[in-house]
């Protein structure tokens, strides 16, 4: 396999692996409903997870961007740009009229707080991080100016900083816009971490290649040091500069062990299914859960059931993922030959 499709696979081998853990976390939370544990201790643990879940997916965003600058494909365009845009604008509206009429919840407390929490995807809360991909956008031009990967390195540092202080207590404490999620500053290091990695793939590559069979040693390390630390007080380290460490080890050695992971030939295939439905299953999945708490019974939310649920909810989410991207592909098949026959007939008549 050449490196330029492998960069590919992984791409879509990360994804798959974050987009799994974000739904596990959150059917997680709800089977903690379940057994009745605290409410503070649940969504404190869940939003910390929650957070490394939108920190790697950031890292994958910049590293799929900046592979393709770096291959000098396709740039991205305003089209896909407006697709990304429409699908937050829908979304967000689907989530606030289910917020309305299923959970009675008022989202609008004026013109000027309701923008902003619309814009700042705040409607529900996983669409924080669209509005967040949809800043970087925004700001990718003047990122794709650093060509050099000294230039890279300082870049990395930098944003780095930038989002150790915008993490801080001390800001963000009384500061309920600095505070919330859809801010670009707090995740712009990971997207930068990313384009970091794709300047850099080939020595990446290198590394991996030499030691893969290492991949899982710094990953067991960060696990053994969480369940300690949650064994001793209670609850998982939640200093949010962390996610400077975490999401950089984990992220290589996930890499790495995909070396490994793509020689079982059914379980790469299983994981590619959902690494390029990604974007659909972010979307849908949060609407899946709440469907199933709402007619699913009491009794099913027990620990023993974990694994039906879990699987019933991966499920729904992947089949209206696919059906919804098989409806708008066969929509754009419909369209293209319309368009086509347009700019002919034009032609056509510019010749007469």
């Amino acid at each position: 396999m050449q490196r330029t499709n492998q960069g590919q696979s992984e791409v879509i081998f990360l994804s798959a692996i974050t987009c799994l853990f974000l739904i596990l976390i959150h059917v997680l939370e709800m089977f903690f409903f379940g057994e009745r544990q605290s409410l503070n201790e649940i969504s404190s643990t869940t939003y910390q997870l929650s957070h490394f879940g939108i920190a790697m997916f950031a890292v994958i965003v910049g590293l799929y961007l900046f592979k393709q600058s770096r291959k000098k494909e396709k740039r991205l365009g305003a089209f896909e740009v407006s697709k990304v845009t429409l699908l937050f604008v829908l979304w967000s509206l689907f989530y606030l009229v289910l917020a309305k009429v299923a959970m009675n919840v008022e989202m609008f407390t004026g013109w000027k707080d309701s923008i902003l929490t619309f814009a700042m995807g705040d409607s529900f809360y996983h669409l924080s991080f669209i509005s967040v991909i949809l800043q970087f956008l925004l700001f990718l031009p003047l990122l794709k100016l650093v060509q050099t990967k000294a230039g890279w390195s300082i870049l990395l540092v930098v944003t780095g900083m930038i989002h150790y202080y915008f993490v801080s207590p001390f800001l963000t404490e009384g500061n309920a816009f600095l505070a919330q999620d859809g801010l670009l500053l707090k995740w712009l290091f990971f997207f930068v971490l990313g384009g970091y990695l794709a300047r850099h793939w080939d020595s990446v590559q290198n590394f991996l290649e030499k030691f893969n069979r290492f991949g899982l040693i710094p990953l067991i390390g960060l696990i053994v040091f969480e369940v300690t630390y949650y064994l001793m007080y209670g609850s998982i380290y939640q200093a949010e500069w962390f996610l400077m460490i975490t999401v950089p080890v984990i992220a290589v050695s996930l890499l790495g062990i995909y070396q490994s992971v793509r020689k079982v030939v059914l379980l790469d295939i299983f994981l590619h299914s959902i690494g390029e439905n990604t974007i659909g299953l972010y979307f849908i999945f949060p609407f899946i859960i709440f469907a199933y708490s709402s007619i699913l019974p009491d009794a099913v939310w027990q620990k023993e059931y974990f694994v039906l649920v879990f699987t019933l909810v991966l499920g729904t989410s992947v089949f209206i993922s696919k059906l919804v991207r098989l409806i708008v592909i066969n929509i754009e098949g419909i369209k293209g030959p319309v368009v086509k026959t347009k700019m002919l007939n034009q032609q056509e008549l510019g010749i007469n």
